[in-house]
This record gives C-alpha cells, sequence and structure tokens, in this order.
C-alpha cells in the first residue's frame, strides 16, 4: 500500500513547509493530498480558488462521481 502524506503548505519560521502528517484524501483543485484535518479547507475544483462549500454528485458512464464547488460556481445564491 501506498502512504501519502498531507502536502498543504502552512506558515512556519522558515517560510511555507508542507504539514507532513499521513494523507487520506486528494484534491484535484490543488493536485495535492489532505490529512483529515485539512479536507475542510478544499478548493472549488472549477475556479480553484474560492473555498468549496458544496459536493455535487453525478453518474457518468454509470460510475458515480462527485466534484467540490464554491458557491458561486455551484449557482447558488446564498445559504439558508
Amino acid at each position: 500500500m501506498i502512504w501519502h502524506r498531507c502536502d498543504l503548505k502552512l506558515p512556519s519560521l522558515f517560510g511555507p513547509a508542507c504539514c507532513g502528517r499521513e494523507a487520506t484524501t486528494y484534491d484535484r483543485a490543488r493536485k495535492a493530498w489532505l490529512c483529515p484535518e485539512h479536507t475542510k479547507e478544499r478548493l472549488c475544483e472549477f475556479c480553484q480558488i474560492e473555498r468549496a462549500w458544496v459536493r455535487f454528485c453525478y453518474a457518468e458512464n454509470d460510475v458515480m462521481c462527485e466534484v467540490w464547488l464554491c458557491v458561486e460556481c455551484a449557482g447558488l445564491t446564498g445559504r439558508r
């Protein structure tokens, strides 16, 4: 089994450094692996700038896929 480490850059005394914890989720917007703590900070897979708020699931070729989108890219007018 291949083990991945969290690639999220954190500020440190010597400049940005990788988190380094064991990663469980691949964030396609950042093109990096994230640990469970940093999966809450996923970026929108469409604009890759805003923080993702919505998980959009769809079927393609009989396979369920999911995309993480920000409020604007998801077409939502506001949160309730």
